[in-house]
C-alpha cells in the first residue's frame, strides 16, 4: 500500500502518518512537481491532500495526470481543510481517475483550522491541537473502513461557483509569490527552499529569491524559523503555524 500525500504545513502528513499506523506495510510519497513516471503497482492506494481555493493543490492535480496504474486498485482519498467545505477536489480527482478507467473507493474530509496565512491569522498550537483532537474520531472511523475495502459511492457533485473561483486562481492569478519578500533576519538556513514543491526559491549569493512559479502553498513562510519570509507587511506580526506532531524535518524529506 502506498500513500501519495502533499503538504506544507503538515496537516496532510499528520493524517497520512495516522493511517500508516494501521497497515503493517504501507509506504508514504510526498507529492511535488519532481515525482515523474510514477506507477502504481499497489492493490490499495491514498491520496491525501489539503483545500486550496476551494479544490486541488496545483501540484497534485498536476500528478494525479501524470500517474499511471497496473492494476485497478482500492482508492481513498483525505482532503484536509482548514474549517471550509468543498467537494470539489473531491469531484476533480474523480473526473482525473475516471480517463484512466478508475474511481474513489472511500474519501473523507478532516476539518482543522484555517493557516492560510495570506487571507488570515494562523491558530495557536493549543487551537490547532484541540481542532485535531475533534477530529480523531472521524478519522479513525475512515480509518477502519479502509481497514476493510469499505467502499463509499462517490456521488459528489462540483459547485460552479467555487469551481470557477478555484480555476480563476489557479489560471489567472500567475504571479503568486508577487509581493514575497525576505528581511535581514534570514539565516540562509535553506528551509524554505528545501520545503518548496515547485522549485520556485533560489538562494544566490546568499539571498533568496522567488522565480514566479509558486503554488501559493505557503510553506517557505511558516516553514522559516525566524519569520523572515512575507507577504508585503501584511504578514509581519501574523503567527506562524505547522502541525504541532510534525517537526521541521519531516516536511523537508
Amino acid at each position: 500500500m502506498k500513500i501519495f500525500y502533499f503538504t506544507s504545513t503538515g496537516n496532510s502528513l499528520y493524517v497520512s502518518k495516522k493511517i500508516k499506523e494501521n497497515f503493517e506495510e504501507c509506504d508514504l510519497v510526498k507529492i511535488s512537481r519532481e515525482l515523474d513516471d510514477v506507477i502504481v503497482e499497489e492493490e490499495k492506494i491514498g491520496i491525501v491532500y489539503p483545500l486550496h481555493s476551494f479544490g486541488l493543490p496545483i501540484v497534485v492535480e498536476e500528478f494525479l495526470k501524470k500517474i499511471k496504474f497496473k492494476s485497478n486498485p482500492y482508492i481513498f482519498v483525505v482532503q484536509v481543510t482548514g474549517g471550509g467545505k468543498s467537494n470539489n477536489g473531491f469531484y476533480k480527482i474523480n473526473e482525473l481517475l475516471k480517463k484512466k478507467g478508475l474511481a474513489i473507493s472511500n474519501y473523507e474530509e478532516v476539518k482543522y483550522i484555517s493557516n492560510y496565512i495570506r487571507a488570515g491569522r494562523s491558530p495557536s498550537k493549543e487551537r490547532a491541537i484541540k481542532s485535531i483532537e475533534e477530529n480523531e474520531e472521524k478519522l479513525n472511523h475512515f480509518i477502519e473502513n479502509i481497514t476493510i475495502d469499505s467502499i463509499k459511492e462517490f456521488k459528489k457533485r462540483k459547485n460552479h461557483i467555487t469551481f470557477l473561483i478555484h480555476n480563476l486562481w489557479r489560471d489567472k492569478y500567475k504571479k503568486k509569490d508577487k509581493n514575497f519578500n525576505v528581511n535581514g533576519d534570514c539565516i540562509n538556513c535553506g528551509l524554505c527552499k528545501d520545503i518548496c514543491p515547485s522549485k520556485n526559491i533560489e538562494i544566490v549569493n546568499g539571498k533568496i529569491e522567488f522565480n514566479g512559479h509558486c503554488t501559493d502553498c505557503m510553506g517557505c513562510i511558516n516553514i522559516c524559523p525566524k519569520h523572515a519570509i512575507n507577504i508585503g507587511k501584511s504578514t509581519i506580526k501574523k503567527n506562524r503555524y505547522l502541525n504541532p506532531f510534525i517537526k521541521r524535518d519531516e516536511l523537508i524529506k
